[in-house]
């Protein structure tokens, strides 16, 4: 077998122990699904994949987030940012390598953000702004890339408001509107967009009040046009628990007014 096919078959096998780890995790079986990734990274790793081994580190990184083993997490991130550089010196301008990267960052701030490692979770968070600051300029129609940049700038907001810097929270915090508005303005009946804006409005008028009493009325603003658009996504998501705590999160927010 010529050193081309011996390659090709070790990817196919490489993709199935993928796939069969997302099964494994549409099913709920988080430790089966980890178990055939760290096969799946030894199969990258002796088969020197480093698009392979990047993506079966972030897809783990998620699973150990999802279970909450946030220092496994962070490690595994860690180790994904190592091949997601050297993926990016092959080839620097890979949109999708990028991408992955900022993703990558972005997951790994709020890691260390729960750790109170702030100095390296802003970094990161930085970071992830900049990379998606440059994919948009290529790619400004991009709605996943769009959606993805919105997420980084919702939690890098929130955690410069955590850290009392609440000028750069309120600007960081804009551009995140700026883009679910637009975002919602395209497809208006998307619930996704709905209830990440209604959540960028929400913060960013709890950063107004505790930046200054001056802002109260903008601020009022902001967070009444949230509880409207979240009470409305409960009419129709009733059962929604995540929707339920940000209602009750803006509805204080309000009256501490």
């Amino acid at each position: 077998m010529s050193r081309t096919s011996r390659s090709k078959v070790k990817n196919l096998l490489l993709l199935k122990q993928i796939h069969t780890a997302v099964s494994q995790i549409k099913k709920g079986n988080l430790d089966k699904a980890l178990e055939t990734l760290d096969k799946a990274e030894n199969s990258a790793r002796k088969a020197k994949s480093t698009d392979a081994l990047y993506y079966i580190l972030f897809t783990r990184g998620g699973i150990l987030f999802s279970a909450c083993k946030y220092d496994d997490a962070l490690e595994t991130y860690e180790k994904a940012l190592v091949a997601g550089e050297e993926l990016l010196k092959t080839d620097p301008e890979n949109t999708d390598y990028q991408h992955y990267m900022g993703t990558t960052l972005s997951n790994t701030g709020n890691l260390l953000k729960k750790k109170d490692e702030n100095t390296k979770a802003a970094e990161s968070y930085s970071r992830a702004r900049e990379i998606y600051i440059s994919l948009l300029a290529r790619n400004p129609e991009n709605a996943v890339l769009r959606s993805y940049a919105g997420e980084n700038l919702n939690n890098y907001a929130v955690f410069l408001s955590e850290t009392a810097s609440f000028e750069e929270a309120c600007k960081i915090q804009k551009e995140a509107i700026e883009i679910y508005e637009k975002l919602l303005e395209e497809s208006p009946e998307n619930p996704g967009y709905q209830a990440e804006l209604s959540v960028a409005l929400s913060n960013i008028g709890s950063c107004l009040i505790q930046q200054s009493p001056e802002n109260n009325a903008t601020a009022k603003q902001n967070l009444e046009k949230a509880l409207t658009m979240q009470e409305n996504l409960l009419t129709q998501q009733p059962e929604n628990e995540k929707i339920k705590g940000d209602i009750e999160l803006t509805r204080k927010r309000l009256e501490d007014l």
